[in-house]
């Protein structure tokens, strides 16, 4: 699915452009760290209260992050 792949490419480069460890960004989303890790190598599809928590904590709409062209989101340069 686009939208997920799409999700995975920047749910990474933000964590990496804040550097911020999966560890680090997992407790702040709240979700466990195993599962950030899944979701960035796109092995498991995130419920949508997921993918709610993550937009917010990266202050974007849950839109802008599915997005699957070019959004103009300064950390995906």
């Amino acid at each position: 699915m686009p939208e997920i792949d799409a999700l995975a490419k920047r749910l990474k480069r933000y964590r990496q452009s804040v550097r911020k460890t999966q560890f680090e960004f997992s407790s702040e989303i709240g979700i466990s760290e195993e599962e950030l890790s899944l979701l960035e190598r796109r092995k498991t599809d995130p419920k949508l209260s997921t993918i709610q928590l993550i937009a917010s904590c990266m202050d974007v709409t849950v839109s802008q992050l599915l997005n699957t062209g070019d959004d103009g989101l300064p950390w995906m340069k």
